[in-house]
């Protein structure tokens, strides 16, 4: 793939997109972002006069016309969250599952060479049969989040099968990393850390024995690299850490690090959360020599060291639902 064909970053303006669009500059890339409300947030970097920053709704005309020229998709982009998206299923599958088989529609008569689309490690499988999970296993998402991602692998499927639309999808454990927005509801590292920084209770739904697979965005970027390249046959790859880290232990290992007392609440469990997900990544090692590099420990010093840094002036704090 020539690295100076198009790409287009659909969620470029949030946390990953923002990561995403950064790296595909470097690499000698031209960039298209398109998002609800296309400029990104958050502190203003130097790059951003690089990117070709596009506002449309996922499935719109505004979104088709981004694909003109595109050689790739990199879809990262979701209105919702794992936490909302039961609360109205109708607009969870509207606004995230037709709006991108129409996006889909549209790469098809363009003549888009590849898609690579984040899905959810943490909610495509639903509750584990066993740890750690393989791509193999049983998809039974408990979440409509999971159901729509998991909707969406199987019209990539059904559009690589009858079109050649070609495509990879990423199975993205829970993320974290400096700059993730704290409005949003996703990110327990992030959030606990910035909460332990700043003196601000951490709160916890349940026991805190919930066990998670954690995984730094910069690891994620690597990945989509590494899927971007890849010619063989597999086309759904777990991206984690393969390491289960319970939420108490979490607060542990941030304590440890501030050196001082940390204030806890716990909440009533959540209906949604299973009790513990880590991903198999034998298969992202072995076909897209693909590792994490980033440990929680390492990760965490990076958070840290972040939110010590004065805050600097901001483009836009509007909310984004498709970041």
């Amino acid at each position: 793939m020539p690295k100076t064909c198009t790409c287009v970053v659909v969620g470029g303006s949030g946390f990953l997109g923002q990561r995403l669009c950064e790296r595909l500059l470097r690499s000698g890339f031209n960039v298209r972002s398109v998002s609800r409300s296309g400029r990104p947030k958050g502190r203003v970097q130097s790059w951003w006069s690089e990117v070709d920053w596009v506002a449309a709704d996922l499935g719109s005309a505004g979104a088709f016309a981004t694909l003109d020229s595109a050689e790739l998709i990199f879809h990262v982009a979701s209105s919702t969250y794992p936490s909302t998206s039961n609360a109205d299923a109708a607009f969870d599958l509207q606004s995230n599952l037709l709006g991108s088989v129409r996006m889909l529609q549209a790469a098809r008569a363009r003549h888009v060479r590849r898609v690579i689309f984040i899905s959810s490690g943490g909610t495509v499988y639903g509750i584990p049969r066993k740890n750690p999970i393989s791509e193999t296993h049983p998809t039974e998402p408990i979440c409509s989040y999971g159901i729509h991602k998991l909707a969406i692998e199987k019209y990539l499927f059904l559009f690589q099968m009858l079109d050649q639309l070609n495509s990879i999808v990423l199975r993205v454990s829970n993320m974290y990393g400096e700059c993730q927005d704290l409005e949003r509801p996703l990110g327990a590292v992030s959030h606990f850390a910035h909460r332990a920084s700043t003196g601000k209770p951490i709160e916890i739904w349940g026991d805190g024995t919930v066990r998670r697979d954690y995984v730094h965005v910069d690891d994620v970027v690597n990945a989509f690299f590494k899927a971007l390249a890849y010619e063989g046959r597999e086309r759904i790859f777990n991206i984690g850490s393969a390491r289960s880290v319970s939420l108490n232990e979490l607060v542990e290992l941030i304590r440890r690090r501030v050196r001082r007392r940390l204030f806890v609440t716990y909440a009533p469990p959540r209906g949604f959360d299973v009790p513990e997900n880590v991903l198999d990544i034998s298969r992202a090692g072995r076909e897209l020599d693909w590792k994490p590099t980033i440990s929680l420990e390492a990760g965490l010093d990076r958070l840290l060291l972040d939110s010590a840094k004065p805050e600097q002036a901001v483009h836009s704090r509007e909310a984004s639902s498709w970041e």
